[in-house]
Order: C-alpha cells, then sequence, then structure tokens
C-alpha cells in the first residue's frame, strides 16, 4: 500500500532562479568607482580640475548621487526578478497565477462561495485561494488521458469538480489494480457523507475517469479526533483573557493546518504555538500523545480548551 503524496510539494518555497542580483552596497561601490574613473579620465585631459579624494565624505555630491542611483538600480533590480516571478507557476499570486493555471495547465480557479451581493454589507464571492489553486494546477498533466491517469491524475479531478467541497483527497494503491480515492470533506470534522461518496464514485463510471487497469473507489477519509486541553503558566499581572484567546487562535490555526490526510498533529507542536506572549510554559494535557491520521486519516482537534494557572519562576 503507498500514499500518493507529490501534490503535497510546495512549489513556492522552493528557491527561485535569479535573474539579477540585487545588492545595494555593491551597486554603490561599482558606481563610485565608475565615477572616479570617469574623473581620472578627465584630469589627464584638463590638468586644473583638483584631485577627488573625497569619496569617503558622505556630504560629497558625488556620493549623494551614486546613492541615489544605486537605490534605483536595487529597485530595477528587484522589479525584474518580480516580473519573473510572475510568470512561474510556483511564485504567481492572484491574477497572475490564474494567467499562468489557465493558460498552461487548462485549469480555472473554484468558486467556493457565490457571496450575496444583496447582504448589508454585500458579501463579495469566494475564490480558491492562490496555494490551493497552484497545488492543482501543478496536478494538472497527470490527468491528460494522453499519458495514463496516475495516482495524481484522480486527485486533480477531483478537485477540479468538487473542490468546494473537498479539503483533500489522496489516492492510495492497494494492489491488484484497486485504488481508494480518500476524501476529506470541508465542512464539520471532514467526514465525506454518503451522498458525495456516491457522487465520486459516479464519476469513475465513464471511461476516460480512471485508467483502464485501475479499480477505483471512493471513500471517506477516517477522521482521528481528538479534544484538546493545554495549562499555560502565566506570570501575575494583567487579565489572562487575552492571553487565551491568542493560544486559542494558533492552537485553531495549527489543528486547521495539520487537518489533512496522512498527517500528525504533534504534541510538541501545540506546546510551542500555545506559548504565546509573556507565558512562561505550556503543559498540553489532551492529547497525551501525538495524533497520527495514517495513510487513509486526518487528526481533528474536536474541542479546544485553554487553561491558565499562576507561574512563579
Amino acid at each position: 500500500m503507498t500514499l500518493y503524496t507529490a501534490d503535497s510539494l510546495d512549489l513556492s518555497l522552493i528557491a527561485a532562479p535569479t535573474l539579477a542580483e540585487v545588492d545595494y552596497e555593491a551597486s554603490r561601490a561599482r558606481l563610485l568607482a565608475e565615477f572616479v574613473r570617469l574623473w581620472q579620465e578627465a584630469m589627464a585631459k584638463d590638468t586644473s580640475l583638483p584631485l577627488y579624494d573625497v569619496q569617503t565624505l558622505e556630504t560629497d555630491p558625488a556620493v549623494i548621487l551614486t546613492e541615489e542611483f544605486a537605490y534605483g538600480d536595487t529597485l530595477l533590480r528587484q522589479a525584474l526578478n518580480d516580473a519573473a516571478n510572475a510568470l512561474r507557476l510556483a511564485k504567481a499570486n492572484g491574477a497572475d497565477l490564474d494567467h499562468i493555471a489557465i493558460t498552461y495547465q487548462n485549469t480555472h480557479r473554484l468558486l467556493l462561495d457565490l457571496g450575496d451581493a444583496m447582504a448589508n454589507p454585500p458579501r463579495p464571492p469566494l475564490y480558491e485561494p492562490d496555494e490551493a489553486y497552484r497545488a492543482r494546477a501543478q496536478l494538472s498533466l497527470e490527468a491528460y488521458p494522453l499519458f495514463g491517469l496516475t495516482p495524481g491524475g484522480y486527485v486533480y479531478r477531483v478537485r477540479k469538480l468538487f473542490g468546494d467541497l473537498i479539503k483533500d483527497v489522496r489516492t492510495i494503491r492497494r494492489g491488484g489494480g484497486k485504488v481508494d480515492v480518500v476524501i476529506l470533506a470541508r465542512a464539520g470534522n471532514g467526514a465525506a457523507p454518503a451522498e458525495m461518496i456516491g457522487d465520486l464514485q459516479a464519476l469513475y463510471e465513464s471511461e476516460e475517469a480512471s485508467a483502464c487497469t485501475d479499480i477505483p473507489t471512493a471513500v471517506s477519509a477516517t477522521i482521528v479526533s481528538t479534544p484538546v486541553r493545554i495549562v499555560l503558566g502565566v506570570p501575575p499581572g494583567p487579565d489572562t483573557a487575552p492571553v487565551i484567546t491568542e493560544a486559542t487562535s494558533a492552537v485553531a490555526a495549527l489543528a486547521a493546518e495539520r487537518h489533512k490526510i496522512g498527517e500528525t498533529l504533534h504534541v510538541q507542536a501545540l506546546g510551542a504555538v500555545a506559548r504565546v506572549g509573556g507565558v512562561r510554559y505550556a503543559r498540553v494535557e489532551l492529547p497525551v500523545a501525538d495524533v497520527t491520521g495514517g495513510a487513509a486519516g486526518a487528526p481533528y482537534a474536536s474541542s479546544i480548551q485553554i487553561l491558565t494557572e499562576a507561574a512563579t519562576s
């Protein structure tokens, strides 16, 4: 049994090639050296010109001008690099990402919520965030029938058609041509309802929706639920309510990020993110051990309780 994880590759974390080196000090030194060279050439032609030996003075006009030119050179070089990144799937954002994904990956951004123009205040449409859109676009080639449907191809098709309802997808080859397409829903604890599983399974009835040698089966991810209870050691002082609010928010963000198939909610990570502000220590009482989803499961924090106690040392 193998868990397909190629779609977990985050291209945005890979350093992009640099078109132009951005170094203000190097640009300033180069421009000042060029000015000194030109001045020496001018002195050779006109012996009445004085020796230029004040390049270490910050108030010298030539130094001020070279600093200004170096700053402009730095901005220009950074603009070149930014323009190049806007043309890369790994780094593009917003409209630039839409252009690349649609033009080269044949992948449109998903509309997650229609919004409500009549609401007060109006609620704008909610679209797929850049990170999810980028991850889905990079899988598009694996869904082309010409290349044969890969595990990533199954993930891409599900995300393309049901991305507004599904938070995560993984494929597991069970042997004998059997492929489990494991689904984690966006709503609730992530358990996919029977109706959703039925719709997904119907997707594979057409010939182009699966490889000829595969028998795909849509299944819900196993939800590994756990309550979270953390005690914070807070020194005497101001009200602890803001500390509890901030720690709760940080723990909830971590739990949401780890609520994916094959992920693990680490006790040590929970304690680390809960140590906000002036908290001296964070004692994680629940869970008592790391919560692992396994190949087909996802850890889920069913509740988050943050308590405080006096920390005297």
